[in-house]
């Protein structure tokens, strides 16, 4: 190969991974039950008992300035394991919304290890918070 496509070729490939990067959203580690979504908001979440094997849900409530719990946005979640990427990915699965006006999600843990939930908050379709819990069972 000629050093003019080899250097094409190092172009395109960094080219490429610099559009990959910007493509993909910065996910806000959620390492404390309570978090800030933004100036007026923050959220709390918990988990129906501690993660173990088989199905947990985890809930989330989103609360303004005031305290008052609110429901502004949509909200999904995604779970895997980190260490295994895509081999137990639950796609992203809808949060419901239950009439106490907290959302929540089942979580399938089918084996020990690492596990990762990326929440995506919307409002009107719109992407404005991105969130990451990490637990290990």
């Amino acid at each position: 190969m000629s050093i003019m496509k080899h250097t094409v070729l190092i172009l395109l490939a960094l080219l490429a991974g610099m559009v990959w990067s910007q493509v993909q959203p910065e996910y806000k580690p959620l390492t404390a039950k309570r978090f800030v979504i933004d100036e007026d908001l923050y959220g709390i979440y918990e988990f129906s008992q501690k993660p173990q094997m088989g199905t947990v849900i985890l809930k989330v409530q989103v609360f303004n300035k005031k305290g008052e719990q609110v429901t502004p946005f949509t909200i999904t979640g995604r779970s895997d394991m980190p260490s295994m990427s895509g081999a137990h990915d639950s796609g992203e699965v809808d949060f419901k919304l239950n009439s106490r006006k907290n959302y929540l999600l089942p979580v399938d843990i089918v084996m020990p290890g690492d596990w990762e939930i990326r929440l995506i908050f919307r409002r009107a379709g719109k992407p404005v918070f991105h969130g990451a819990i990490r637990f290990n069972v």
